[in-house]
């Protein structure tokens, strides 16, 4: 939703964020590969994630303000219960990111509970154009 907001170098860090977290729960069901691809063309990057990025140790540098920080964790968010599940590994590397930016753990939950009301009202928007 805010994603527009993002400089390219946060954009791309960003997707990095977004690769790894769809990663490490090593799920199947395609929700979160799918979410991924949903973000390379909403960010309009010309390609995917820098995977040799998504292998190395967590870099939030590009997110220098407190703005760029809550839109990729919101959207990080978004990603990990996209598949209505968060997972240990997932949980983990949320409040990994979260200690990085700086959140405490109110700001974790408020930012979670707009994330899952976005998807759904992303997903109650989607079924009433499919009807």
């Amino acid at each position: 939703m805010f994603l527009h907001l993002l400089s390219v170098p946060q954009k791309e860090s960003f997707l990095v964020l977004a690769q790894r977290l769809s990663m490490v729960d090593a799920e199947e069901d395609g929700s979160e590969l799918r979410k991924i691809e949903e973000l390379t063309r909403r960010l309009a990057l010309p390609a995917g994630p820098n995977m040799a990025a998504v292998a190395v140790d967590l870099d939030v540098s590009a997110f220098d303000s407190r703005q760029s920080r809550s839109i990729a964790m919101m959207e990080l968010l978004s990603v990990a219960y996209c598949d209505d599940f968060l997972d240990d590994a997932e949980s983990n590397m949320i409040s990994d990111i979260a200690v990085a930016f700086g959140f405490n753990q109110e700001d974790l939950n408020k930012m979670a509970k707009w994330a899952m009301s976005s998807l759904d009202l992303t997903r109650r928007g989607e079924t009433m154009m499919n009807r």
